[in-house]
């Protein structure tokens, strides 16, 4: 009965917190029991994860471009070291001189802008309007391929050639700078009109035959 009573007794609010704190100890009022601190785990420590280190930059250089020797053109040793290749474009009938068809590469993101190439191959000409300058914008095999076209006027490449050291009349140009991913690739046929005029299908089939590696 006591028991009974005192359990009612300690569920009474408003009594003094001595009172209901005695009352559970002595008379068997229920209470959670604190942790001793024996057996007790704590939570396993969290490792911080490792970020998985970044990929290496590739330090492989672009893969350059390749072309069909176009044909009629006989490729012949670079007269320069800046050439990445040459050709020998011989003369129709009426001329007596050889033409010249250079390809230039000088590395990624080198040899200046479009506009800039095109505009320092007309200012090597004179007795050319600007209207008879032909440019045009050209895709073969997924590379972009501006070219530009003077079929007849003075050339004068000064120190740039030796083999026009002197100013050459009636001459002509069909050239063409083509965007890789290495870099721009610049191709540069000059030589008498005619023979130009002759070769000109040819120069269009090593362009249309350029393309990204092998």
């Amino acid at each position: 009965m006591l028991s009974r009573f005192m359990r009612g007794f300690c569920a009474v609010s408003g009594l003094p917190v001595l009172l209901v704190w005695a009352s559970s100890s002595l008379l068997g009022c229920k209470k959670t029991p604190e942790p001793t601190g024996t057996g007790v785990q704590l939570a396993p420590s969290v490792k911080a994860v490792e970020s998985a280190p970044a990929p290496a930059a590739s330090t492989a250089p672009p893969v350059e471009i390749t072309w069909l020797d176009p044909p009629g053109l006989k490729r012949v040793a670079p007269k320069s070291a800046m050439r990445k290749a040459s050709y020998e474009v011989p003369h129709v009938a009426t001329d007596t001189e050889d033409g010249d068809l250079a390809v230039f590469y000088f590395g990624p993101g080198q040899g200046g802008s479009i506009d800039a190439n095109v505009d320092r191959w007309v200012k090597q000409f004179t007795g050319v309007a600007p209207g008879d300058v032909k440019r045009a914008d050209r895709e073969a095999n997924g590379l972009h391929q501006h070219t530009v076209e003077i079929t007849n006027g003075t050339f004068d490449a000064g120190s740039m050639s030796m083999a026009a050291a002197t100013p050459k009349k009636d001459y002509a140009l069909q050239g063409a700078i083509v965007e890789a991913p290495s870099g721009a690739y610049f191709f540069k046929m000059t030589g008498p009109a005619k023979t130009i005029a002759a070769a000109r299908t040819a120069f269009l089939q090593l362009l249309d035959s350029v393309r990204v590696g092998g």
